[in-house]
């Protein structure tokens, strides 16, 4: 996403001098050659840097990077693999694509994947005596439209009241989740299981697998049609042309006949959607049962993932994959050589900082701002 002249300044510092400031502005048509080189750069100082970790654990740092690739394309499966693990971030990437597109900053894409996972429960356990593709339909519909009315509350508050999208989401993140744990504690427990844990969904809710081998399923391809019509929504639709307008001016686009109070409600209710399949993924696809840990903070990860992909459909897949490879990878090299889980999650951690990093220097730039006079 290039920045444009009406992004404010980042920052502003005081430096040696008192009359001499520095400020990070937007850089004005940021070149193609200047993105991809950020990106290099970042990479290559992510590179430096857990190699220095690895060879502090003890591990040969040759040895430990060719495990890593092995583990995330190494092979197949391996292959297959990294695409499990990058479609739950395809959905929550796109779900905040589409907020932050329309300067809505939509923090509670984490709730709204807890409310499709609980909504893909509900109907794998309610609606039963239907083929399953049929039923499988349902499930994806209902957890769709569960996403879009959890999301669609802090829509609505913030259009009819003014409150702040921020707050709201974060708060409606608490409020399902404790209701979720007393679900799983109470009317939801498995009656087998001491564990908190629903009992598992009938055969027919399940998605079916891409592969004969593997845990690749059906979520990945939903995942692609949901990527592709963001793309025809955010750039070849009347609604996606006020999303816009409404994320580089409100005011402008209120002047321009836009009603902004819908749209921000409709841009909230179709990013808690988005976000809900992933939950509805992540039950149907793999785990088959309700637990807390289904998520490993998917929603929350999402917002990374969008700013990498620059708050475009594409670049949200790429980001995506290559977050997926980066976790498959790194338990194949922890497999492979022994070296410790945190210091895996570690390099994760850097890996991502440098690539944020690297997204912030290409669209500004750090100028000296001379005193007046």
């Amino acid at each position: 996403m290039t920045a444009t002249p009406n992004d404010s300044a980042v920052a502003d510092s005081q430096v040696g001098d008192r009359s001499t400031r520095w400020r990070f502005e937007p850089r004005i048509g940021t070149s193609r050659w200047w993105q991809v080189a950020s990106i290099f750069l970042a990479l290559l100082a992510a590179f430096a840097v857990s190699s220095l970790l690895i060879a502090s654990a003890g591990a040969n740092v040759l040895e430990a990077l060719q495990a890593m690739g092995r583990g995330a394309f190494g092979s197949w499966s391996a292959a297959a693999e990294t695409l499990v693990q990058s479609t739950p971030l395809i959905f929550t990437g796109l779900a905040v694509t589409v907020a932050f597109r329309g300067r809505i900053w939509n923090i509670g894409a984490e709730g709204q994947f807890w409310a499709g996972a609980m909504a893909a429960h509900w109907v794998a356990t309610n609606v039963t005596g239907l083929p399953a593709p049929i039923i499988i339909a349902v499930t994806i519909i209902a957890a769709f439209a569960a996403g879009m009315i959890w999301g669609g509350i802090a829509g609505l508050l913030k259009a009819r009241y003014g409150a702040s999208e921020i707050i709201v989401t974060v708060m409606l993140n608490f409020i399902i989740l404790f209701t979720l744990s007393f679900l799983l504690s109470d009317a939801w427990q498995d009656p087998t299981s001491h564990f908190y844990q629903t009992a598992a969904t009938p055969e027919a809710s399940n998605f079916p697998r891409l592969l004969a081998k593997g845990r690749l399923h059906l979520g990945f391809a939903l995942a692609l049609v949901v990527a592709a019509l963001v793309y025809v929504l955010l750039w070849m639709t009347t609604l996606g042309y006020e999303i816009r307008a409404l994320g580089i001016n409100p005011v402008a686009a209120r002047y321009k006949g836009i009603n902004v109070a819908t749209t921000t409600i409709l841009i909230l209710a179709i990013s808690g959607g988005i976000a809900a399949l992933a939950g509805a993924g992540e039950l149907a696809g793999l785990h088959h049962r309700l637990r807390l840990d289904i998520s490993t903070g998917y929603g929350f990860t999402g917002i990374i993932i969008a700013m990498l992909g620059r708050l475009h459909p594409a670049g949200v897949l790429l980001a995506a994959i290559f977050f997926g490879a980066l976790v498959n990878g790194a338990l194949g090299m922890q497999i492979s050589t022994g070296v410790p889980v945190a210091l895996v999650q570690a390099i994760q951690g850097i890996t991502l900082l440098f690539l944020l990093t690297a997204d912030v220097l290409a669209r500004y730039r750090l100028t000296r701002v001379r005193p007046d006079g």
